[in-house]
């Protein structure tokens, strides 16, 4: 009796597996970017809004580095002259030396120079 030849199992292509994945990874995507894209609109508008924050931002880093700048030339006066520190005590917290005698003048609203 003859034997009979069956054809051997044969896997799926090379060519379909590469489908396969670039379809999943496509799919992926898609999971990933759409809702955000639906939900923030994703609209000229919204990227106009978020440069003009963005330079705002910039603004205000600069300006804080201007403040950042100033104190710290102010601290380094501190540390280096004693006169600075007097000034300060002076000025901002109205202290005054040992045996200083402090005249204040008041002026009424009515008599203004």
């Amino acid at each position: 009796m003859p034997r009979s030849i069956t054809p051997a199992k044969v896997g799926p292509l090379p060519m379909q597996w590469v489908n396969r994945i670039l379809l999943a990874a496509l799919l992926a995507f898609a999971i990933a970017y759409l809702p955000q894209h639906v939900a923030t609109g994703g609209s000229a508008e919204d990227l106009a809004r978020v440069e003009k924050e963005h330079a705002a931002l910039r603004r205000g880093n600069e300006r804080l580095q201007g403040e950042i700048e100033a104190l710290r030339a102010e601290i380094a006066a501190l540390k280096r002259d004693p006169e600075e520190v007097a000034r300060i005590a002076r000025e901002d917290l109205n202290l005054i030396r040992p045996g200083e005698v402090v005249f204040e003048i008041r002026r009424d609203d009515k008599t203004k120079p």
